[in-house]
């Protein structure tokens, strides 16, 4: 069982204790502490606070999310901990096959306002990670009436030798979460022609509104052919899993938890939907889902392990539950890359994402952002 504790001064320093080895136990304060309300001019509306901090073989991580949906309602925990557990890139001959965070280690590299111009809302923290705080575009519009959107982006580049992987955070006005990685840099010296993948595959320990009591459901669409209707169902997952994400089945993972609601009474959950080009398949076992859904224990914490960690599978319904997401690029090598110069490429891939959504259902009582 975990125990946690906030404390919040005037100085904003934050104090997170767990049931754990010591060496993970949470101590966060300015620049590591980062609250942010919504909109950024006038009268707050909505509130995010966070922890972050870069650890070598992890890049940018998130030690605690918590948001506030109007200035009268509590703050609501949304994450524990959030990262990026490893980066497998298999290259397409079947050799090399890498693992960039778990086995090389690599680490953050150094941030500056050239990557983070204040012209964009940028300033740099700690001079590793770029907070950004923007305009998001359109929120909704009516004909007439509109309303633009906020955010605030937090965003490291870690240096794996020829690549720079972008771990990229997005908290949105309207409690939306968004997690991205990028790929950029020059292609591996020495076969930079060479067709490959970068999958990413983020643990998520969500405590949505505190660590005990949350389960996943799979959201499930299923057109009901060859007739005109269609069906949308939420099943329970009751037992530790690896799930498949199936596009035609508009497939979302929503993690609820057990007693929380909005005012209407209506069950509150965050729910993940992959925002992604492709699907990557390997020869690996724990490359063979999108989704998998884990008991908490911190001794579990890199991907490549997640068959063994669900067998046998644990209960995982009103449970403190860990959610993993994979998602793939392909990177098919193309002369806007650049061009090779003896065994070198000379030039810069630009930024290829992938990543996911996490979106608030019922968290609300009405329309956010709205008069």
């Amino acid at each position: 069982m975990r125990r946690n504790i906030l404390y919040l001064t005037a100085t904003c320093a934050v104090l997170f204790c767990a049931a754990r080895p010591l060496s993970a136990q949470q101590s966060c304060s300015r620049p590591y502490f980062v609250e942010q309300s919504f909109p950024t001019s006038g009268t707050a509306e909505t509130t995010w606070r966070l922890c972050w901090q870069t650890q070598p073989g992890w890049g940018l991580i998130i030690t605690a999310a918590f948001f506030r949906k109007s200035p009268t309602s509590p703050f609501i925990r949304v994450f524990w901990d959030a990262r990026v557990s490893d980066i497998f890139v298999p290259y397409h001959p079947g050799s090399p096959r890498f693992y960039d965070l778990s086995v090389f280690g690599f680490g953050s590299t150094s941030v500056s306002s050239a990557d983070c111009p204040a012209s964009v809302g940028g300033s740099v923290l700690a001079g590793v990670v770029c907070k950004e705080v923007h305009d998001r575009g359109l929120a909704w519009k009516d004909d007439a009436s509109v309303r633009r959107g906020q955010e605030l982006v937090l965003w490291t580049a870690i240096d794996a030798a020829n690549y720079n992987y972008i771990v990229e955070w997005t908290f949105r006005d309207d409690g939306v979460v968004i997690g991205r990685l990028g790929a950029t840099a020059v292609n591996l010296p020495g076969i930079p022609m060479t067709a490959h993948a970068h999958n990413g595959l983020w643990r998520l320990d969500i405590d949505l509104n505190g660590f005990w009591g949350d389960a996943v459901h799979l959201g499930t669409h299923k057109e009901n052919l060859p007739g005109n209707s269609a069906t949308d169902t939420d099943p329970l997952v009751a037992t530790e899993a690896g799930l498949q994400w199936d596009d035609l089945a508009f497939n979302s993972a929503n993690v609820h938890d057990a007693t929380l609601t909005n005012s209407r009474g209506h069950a509150t959950s965050y729910d993940l939907i992959p925002i992604r080009n492709g699907t990557g398949r390997h020869a690996e076992a724990f490359t063979r889902n999108d989704f998998w859904v884990t008991h908490y224990k911190w001794t579990e914490m890199r991907p490549k392990n997640l068959p063994t960690y669900i067998s046998p599978p644990e209960i995982v319904s009103n449970s403190d539950i860990v959610l993993w997401y994979w998602g793939s690029l392909h990177h098919l090598p193309r002369d806007e890359d650049g061009e090779p110069v003896g065994n070198y490429f000379q030039g810069e891939a630009h930024l290829m994402w992938t990543g996911f959504m996490l979106k608030p259902h019922n968290l609300f009582d009405r329309t956010p952002l709205y008069p």
